[in-house]
């Protein structure tokens, strides 16, 4: 672990109306080695976005050692960890989700593991339910072919996108991963930039780690390093406008990335957004 007097890791939560979830999280973070050993080489920054269930108040006094950052409205998710990433100061930070408990050091084990690959740009780890039963969480980058045959649900045809064929058992360089759990070097956000605050739900993690792969940083996935996710914010329930701004997002995503070829996923979507809106 580097011994100067700069902060070794930012830790970026958003908070909104979750606060047992939070504070559960809380408690795992505060328990790992990295917490133990270089508290003062460490800090928490949460974002509540103005939560009505008594997160802030409680949050605040439960951790005073927190940086909480309290809005005065919901900002979503991309533009709340925007204010973290721009408030911290670690030569680390990591993007965690406030559903998620930190298991066997994974924060101290993530450090050292960048620590010692330079190259890395950032890195995640294997995701698990409360079970144990194992999250898919990387994926390779999508092709216009991939959004055609996720939103027809020919999902047999996304096999090697979805890299159905990884068994999660090895530690390997990925196109893209989940920001439920993603450490990455400040350095490199400071050249990238967070997130792309135009998507509200959906593909800004894929838009930023496609950011870090474009500036000719990689991104790890580590076998060894493990964390729970409970997952527990689901847009099965998601009522029509919400569903409007994600599949909104969707197609802002390929259009930015593929032109205006983009443009002919128009009618698949819209038509998907129309039947899930009805039956599901």
């Amino acid at each position: 672990m580097p011994q100067d007097n700069n902060l070794i890791l930012s830790v970026v939560i958003v908070n909104w109306n979750s606060r047992q979830a939070t504070s559960n999280c809380l408690d795992s973070v505060y328990t790992d080695r990295l917490f133990s050993e270089y508290a003062e080489k460490a800090e928490v920054i949460l974002i509540d976005n103005n939560s009505s269930d008594g997160s802030q108040e409680e949050l605040k006094e439960k951790y005073p050692s927190v940086k909480l950052i309290q809005n005065k409205e919901n900002y979503g998710y991309a533009k709340a960890s925007n204010q973290g990433i721009e408030s911290a100061n670690g030569k680390y930070i990591l993007l965690l989700g406030n559903d998620t408990i930190i298991k066997n050091d994974a924060l101290y084990k993530t450090v050292r593991f960048m620590e010692n690959l330079t190259e890395c740009g950032a890195a995640g780890c294997r995701l698990v339910y409360p079970g144990g039963r194992l999250q898919g969480n990387c994926k390779k980058f999508p092709k216009l072919k991939n959004a055609f045959f996720t939103y027809l649900s020919l999902h047999r045809f996304n096999q090697d996108y979805d890299m159905i064929w990884f068994g999660y058992d090895k530690t390997i360089e990925v196109d893209q991963i989940a920001t439920t759990f993603l450490m990455i070097r400040k350095d490199v956000l400071d050249k990238t930039g967070g997130f792309d605050e135009q998507y509200k739900i959906l593909y800004n993690d894929v838009d930023l780690c496609k950011r870090i792969w474009n500036a000719g940083y990689k991104i790890y996935f580590n076998h060894t390093i493990e964390i729970e996710h409970i997952g527990s914010h689901s847009t099965k329930k998601a009522g029509f406008k919400v569903r409007k701004i994600m599949y909104d997002d969707i197609l802002r995503y390929y259009r930015n990335n593929f032109g205006f070829k983009a443009n002919l996923l128009i009618p698949v979507l819209y038509l998907r957004l129309i039947f899930v809106s009805l039956f599901k």
